[in-house]
């Protein structure tokens, strides 16, 4: 005999069938819940060793920067030393024009050389995909302006020669090369204060932080 679809999907189903269909759809509402979860617990566990990597791969290379930093601070010290005596040498001897040359291929070699930067002003043009970098800039010690935030580490929309003056590494009105160290800020609280004749202000977590020292 030949059963008819109607009578199939019809509300007249005995109880017994009602009950069966009705526990086999629990079943697999709840098998398809357990595999969501599982899915989800399997996402989850994914993004958080991933996020792990990231860290660690970040804190890896900001370490293999500042490696390269330090190696390049003695580079920079002799480099501009030796040339700085044959400038001095041309002054003495009255050589002006070979005095300026020396002093203009000194700032090229900067650049060139070591990827000394001048003052950016403060470091807002970095964002997150810049944290564990590290910069050398050429800056002049800024200590009559307020627009610095924390304490060693600082907010990246503070102004670096004024935060270079607030940590010790440079002096007011003192021209020098500075290392810069990117951070991520947005778990941090900048607390301020004053030295060195400069005062910096609260603030809460910031996107991008940074430290400042002399090279």
């Amino acid at each position: 005999m030949q059963l008819d679809d109607d009578l199939l999907l019809s509300d007249d189903l005995p109880p017994d069938a009602r009950r069966i269909i009705g526990e086999a759809e629990a079943a697999v509402a709840d098998v398809r819940r357990q595999s969501e979860r599982a899915v989800a617990a399997v996402r989850d566990q994914a993004d958080r060793e991933i996020a792990a990597i990231r860290v660690k791969a970040d804190a890896d290379a900001a370490t293999a920067q500042r490696d390269a930093a330090g190696q390049l601070s003695p580079l920079l010290r002799d480099l501009f030393g030796r040339l700085k005596t044959v400038q001095a040498e041309c002054l003495r001897t009255g050589d002006l024009d070979g005095a300026l040359a020396v002093r203009s291929r000194l700032r090229t070699l900067r650049g060139d050389l070591f990827g000394v930067q001048p003052d950016p002003g403060n470091l807002t043009d970095f964002g997150p995909s810049d944290i564990g970098k590290v910069l050398l800039f050429e800056i002049v010690g800024e200590g009559d302006s307020d627009h610095c935030w924390g304490t060693d580490l600082y907010t990246a929309d503070s102004r670096l020669s004024v935060a270079a003056v607030h940590v010790g590494a440079v002096r007011p009105n003192e021209r020098a090369l500075v290392r810069v160290t990117l951070f991520d800020g947005n778990e941090l609280l900048f607390e301020g204060s004053e030295r060195y004749g400069v005062r910096s202000r609260d603030y809460g977590n910031y996107t991008v932080a940074f430290t400042v020292e002399r090279v």
